[in-house]
C-alpha cells in the first residue's frame, strides 16, 4: 500500500486518484500517523448508461426497517415536492 502525507495528498490529488482508478490504496498520514485510506470504489457502473441497482431494495428495506410511504406513490411524492409544475 502507498502512502501520501496530507499535503502531498492536496497537491497531488489527481496523480492518486489515477493510482486508485488502477486498483492502488493510499493510506494518508498525519505527522507519520494513518487518518485516512483512499481505496478503489465497487462500482456500479455496467457500461455508460447503465447502473446496477441489483440489491438496492434490500438495502432500502433494512434503511426504513420495514416502513412503507403509506401507499403514497412515487409520481405523487414527486409531484409534492416539485410543486407539481
Amino acid at each position: 500500500m502507498k502512502t501520501a502525507t496530507i499535503r502531498e495528498a492536496q497537491h497531488n490529488f489527481s496523480a492518486l486518484l489515477r493510482l486508485v482508478q488502477r486498483g492502488e490504496e493510499i493510506e494518508v498520514l498525519s505527522r507519520k500517523t494513518p487518518v485516512a485510506r483512499i481505496v478503489p470504489a465497487k462500482s456500479l457502473i455496467l457500461s455508460p448508461g447503465k447502473v446496477s441497482w441489483a440489491g438496492h431494495g434490500m438495502k432500502l428495506k433494512m434503511l426504513w426497517k420495514g416502513k412503507g410511504t403509506r401507499g403514497t406513490s412515487t409520481e405523487t411524492l414527486l409531484n409534492e415536492l416539485r410543486g407539481e409544475r
